[in-house]
This record gives structure tokens, sequence and C-alpha cells, in this order.
């Protein structure tokens, strides 16, 4: 009879560290949530700056024209 009482032990056991698990994955699954905003805007900075700078290397002079001027263009 003692082996259906190690075998509950053992499921008991089992049961724990699962739960530690999924713990552990709906705490990891939050962070990289977190981070998929991050890196999107990131993403978009990095593009913005780039196309930024191409469109400013065929302008004369870009750094003498304001805003206003580089929208009428």
């Amino acid at each position: 009879m003692t082996q259906p009482k190690s075998d509950l032990a053992y499921l008991r056991s089992e049961k724990a560290k699962a739960e530690q698990q999924l713990r552990y994955y709906k705490h990891r699954e939050k962070i990289l949530e977190h981070q998929i905003p991050e890196l999107t805007r990131k993403a978009r900075v990095h593009r913005l700056c780039t196309r930024a700078g191409m469109l400013e290397s065929f302008l004369i002079a870009p750094e003498e024209l304001t805003n206003d001027q580089v929208m009428e263009l």
C-alpha cells in the first residue's frame, strides 16, 4: 500500500513543478509583450532618421532652412 502514497507524492511534486513553470512563462510572456512596442518604436525612429538623412542630402545648405521652408519644398 505504500506505492499509491509515493505516486501521490510524485504527482504533487510534478504539479508543483508545472505550476512554477507556468508562473515563469507567464512572467516571460509579459516581458516580451512589453518589448514589442519598444522594438517597433526603435525601428520606426531608425527608419525616419535614415530617410530624413537621405532627403537632407538633396538640399543645398539644409542647416540654413527653417522647417517651414523645408515643408514648402
